[in-house]
C-alpha cells in the first residue's frame, strides 16, 4: 500500500480514510479479536525516507519541550510548537 501511496500513514485522517477502510489490510484487521487498542507507532511503522519526506509539509509542528510533532492544516496555537519548516 506505501509503493502506490507513500503518505499513507502520514497524511490527515480523513484523507486517506476511504482508501484504508477499502484495503485487504482493513478486512484482516477487523477479524482479529480486539484485546486491546490497536495501534502504531509512526516513527516505527514508516521508514525514515517518509519521516523526513513529512517534515516539509506546512502543517507540521514540532515541540522540542514535549518531544512531540503535531499536524494541522488550519494552523498550531498550543504553546511552544514551531513549524518545522522554520526549524530547517
Amino acid at each position: 500500500m506505501l509503493e502506490e501511496d507513500p503518505v499513507l500513514i502520514t497524511a490527515p485522517y480523513y484523507e486517506k480514510l476511504y482508501k484504508i477502510l477499502k484495503s485487504p489490510l482493513h478486512s484482516v484487521f477487523k477479524t482479529l479479536p480486539k484485546p486491546a487498542v490497536h495501534h502504531t507507532h509512526l516513527t516505527a511503522a514508516a521508514d525514515v525516507k517518509t519521516l523526513i519526506n513529512f517534515t516539509y509539509n506546512s502543517y507540521v509542528y514540532y515541540s522540542e519541550k514535549e518531544d512531540l510533532f503535531y499536524t494541522n492544516k488550519h494552523g498550531c496555537n498550543l504553546p511552544g510548537y514551531l513549524k518545522v519548516n522554520t526549524l530547517r
